[in-house]
């Protein structure tokens, strides 16, 4: 048998693969000698460039790292708007295309160019955004946001275009009809996958494995399988989801190269058809919950793929969670009929649980204990909470969530596009807020309608007072011309001082409201909060006849406000 050759496509995005390099724009074309795959992914942003340019055309700026589709963009502009696709770019990476609205001037990659060159590109650019583009020429720009600044700080000459583009990059709604500055940074990380995850996972794709005889004991199949489950995909699509909460961005390529991993685990046909069963049970460890956190990979690949990295700090194997943990281990025996039809369809007989092993092993484990038999926990229970995590769909019985290294997740995702439960929530910030800048325990609000911001310091001196009619909890908005899904809010007071809101911030002013300690990304929240704080002492005005002050009350063993009259 010769195999899959979807599976051989799928290589490609193995970065540890000979094939590697074909994932990128620049080399789609050579590739297409080989057998390949239509696949595209429809993106807001596609849409939104081509109306620029039909509807109401003028220059376009598009930053963001390298993978986030820039030159892809670039090419599809050329496509829709010349007579013959481009087949390869030149040299200097400019291209022109005429049309009957003007001319587009693309240039693919401005890091890639001589600075003079650069310089050049930007004073032409500066001419046709100051004189409105009256020559109907329109700039098509990728460039690295670095690069970009640089050259525009380093000649005055170019000072009127620095002030338009340095604009944009504060707020993207300082986008206008003469320029555009789109950074791909602000595409939201989970917005593609459930879409590749459906593409890749398509039966058209996987017929030739039905005949195949070792479909049975083949690990790619069997992630095949299990990702075009509704359910999976779901719980796919949250963990990149978690990244957009921690406003960490993956880039496109980073993502395609992630889920092509999580399906093939790095094998190809060749390797499955090849394996003997010391092979097999190797490769069965291979199976996709264990993929998506890098489980049992090399360093190397680690270094290559940044997804990888950041999904294994949240990684649910790693959190003990009672019920998960006796779920595993008694769920078979537990008494409760339903109960027990659940665990016999997760922990099924399928080649990730190594078919009849792993009963074996789990009826060991009860009759002699964990002194005997400690592999059990140190190798199969982080394996199986991934399991149970992405497999268990019943949530009526375990709450998986409880598995993230996060406390007030479901209440953060719970406040989105809910304006009661945001205005129900602002109080719990305030007293999050009032104990992270006294770094002390205060007494938390008594009265459920009334509560202030307390502006202080470790001294414990109240600085500013700000009641909660001079607070607003707001919820950042939808893009339309990205795919940007809102992540984060913002508690905005006297309209003026702002503090972002994304998970982590959240999570640890909530722990800090319910008596928590400061232990959750607690250096990279603190800057935030200190730069907030020293904004809000900036706003205060405070009553120069009455110093506030906090008090250790010693009866309730908390912290009060208390004022010293002169």
């Amino acid at each position: 048998m010769t195999g899959n050759p979807f599976v051989t496509y799928l290589d490609k995005f193995n970065v540890l693969s000979p094939n590697h390099s074909k994932i990128y724009d620049e080399y789609n074309r050579e590739a297409e000698a080989e057998e390949s795959f239509e696949f595209t992914i429809l993106t807001k942003i596609e849409k939104h460039l081509k109306d620029i340019f039909l509807q109401g055309p003028h220059s376009v700026i598009l930053t963001g790292n390298a993978g986030d589709g820039k030159t892809r963009l670039c090419r599809l502009i050329h496509d829709k708007f010349s007579n013959t696709p481009l087949m390869s770019w030149p040299e200097n990476g400019i291209i022109t295309v005429q049309y009957e609205k003007g001319t587009i001037k693309i240039v693919k990659d401005l890091s890639e160019l001589k600075e003079e060159v650069v310089y050049d590109i930007l004073s032409e650019l500066q001419h046709y955004v100051c004189n409105g583009h009256k020559e109907n020429v329109f700039f098509l720009i990728a460039a690295n946001e670095g690069k970009l600044s640089k050259v525009l700080m380093r000649y005055n000459e170019l000072s009127v275009l620095r002030q338009h583009i340095m604009a944009r990059f504060h707020s993207h709604e300082n986008n206008n009809d003469q320029l555009s500055v789109i950074n791909l940074l602000d595409v939201t990380s989970s917005v593609y996958v459930e879409r590749v995850l459906n593409e890749w996972n398509k039966e058209e794709y996987w017929k030739s494995c039905e005949q195949c005889e070792k479909k049975a004991q083949c690990i790619i199949y069997l992630n095949h399988r299990r990702t075009s489950r509704p359910a999976i995909q779901q719980k796919i699509v949250d963990q990149y989801r978690l990244l957009d909460y921690l406003e960490v961005h993956i880039t496109l390529r980073e993502m395609l190269i992630h889920v092509s991993y999580l399906i093939t685990g790095g094998y190809i046909c060749k390797d499955i058809l090849e394996a003997d069963h010391t092979h097999i049970r190797d490769q069965s460890k291979k199976v996709y919950y264990q993929n998506f956190y890098g489980v049992g990979i090399g360093e190397e690949a680690f270094s290559e793929m940044k997804a990888l990295r950041i999904f294994r700090s949240l990684d649910p194997g790693l959190y003990s969670y009672s019920q998960v943990d006796d779920f595993i281990i008694h769920g078979d025996i537990n008494g409760d009929e339903e109960i027990e039809r659940l665990y016999d369809r997760v922990f099924d007989n399928d080649l990730d649980m190594e078919f009849d092993y792993f009963r074996k092993k789990i009826r060991f484990y009860r009759e002699y204990g964990q002194n005997i038999d400690q592999s059990f926990f140190e190798h199969w229970m982080p394996r199986l909470r991934r399991k149970v995590y992405f497999e268990l769909e019943d949530r009526k019985y375990l709450n998986t969530l409880k598995l993230l290294p996060f406390e007030y997740l479901e209440q953060y995702i719970s406040l989105f596009n809910n304006s009661n439960a945001q205005n129900s929530i602002r109080k719990e910030l305030i007293n999050g807020l009032n104990r992270a800048f006294s770094r002390r325990l205060i007494q938390k609000f008594k009265s459920k309608g009334s509560f202030y911001l307390k502006v202080s310091n470790e001294t414990l001196m109240i600085y500013g007072s700000f009641d909660r009619r001079r607070i607003e909890l707001l919820q950042e908005d939808e893009r339309n011309d990205l795919d940007h899904l809102p992540s984060k809010f913002f508690l905005v007071v006297d309209r003026e001082v702002k503090l972002k809101i994304n998970l982590s911030v959240f999570e640890y002013l909530m722990r800090l409201s319910s008596g928590g300690t400061h232990n959750i990304l607690s250096q990279e929240v603190e800057i935030l909060l200190n730069t907030f704080r020293n904004e809000l002492i900036r706003i205060s005005e405070p009553d120069m006849d009455v110093l506030e002050i906090y008090r250790l009350d010693r009866d309730s063993g908390v912290y009060v406000e208390h004022e010293l009259d002169e």
